[in-house]
């Protein structure tokens, strides 16, 4: 079903991609976030997991913490704002010189998930795609 265990990076990118695929898999099981989340805490291994035991509730008993309560402590964790604020920078300045479509669309739309309201419909989307 997809289990990929995490160990922990200091790639900001590496774990965007694990939490992306995490979530992609989540949605295929029909369960309880309670269940979600500690099936993700089981994925943690080595560095990861010696960072969320540390984490303060991490072992709350019962388990009161969801996979939402997972994410928020993991992205503040390995996921700096400095790494966010430059992928927006990045989409800002994003044009497609000489990409091509296949090159530039690929990552325009990896980068527009930065952009957390800045753009918001497809009709601002696909002006900003045009004028880049």
């Amino acid at each position: 079903m997809g289990r990929v265990e995490f160990e922990g990076t200091v790639d900001p990118t590496d774990v965007e991609q694990w939490l992306e695929h995490m979530e992609r898999v989540l949605e295929l099981f029909e369960c309880s976030e309670a269940v979600q989340f500690k099936y993700v805490v089981s994925l943690l291994q080595k560095d990861a997991y010696d960072w969320w035991v540390s984490v303060p509730n991490a072992k709350a008993k019962p388990s009161v913490l969801t996979w939402n309560d997972f994410v928020t402590e993991f992205r503040m964790n390995y996921v700096p704002p400095a790494y966010h604020d430059a992928r927006k920078n990045e989409f800002s300045n994003l044009e497609q010189r000489s990409m091509s479509i296949a090159e530039y669309q690929p990552k325009f739309l990896r980068l527009s998930r930065y952009l957390g309201g800045i753009i918001n419909n497809e009709k601002d989307k696909c002006r900003r795609f045009k004028d880049g």
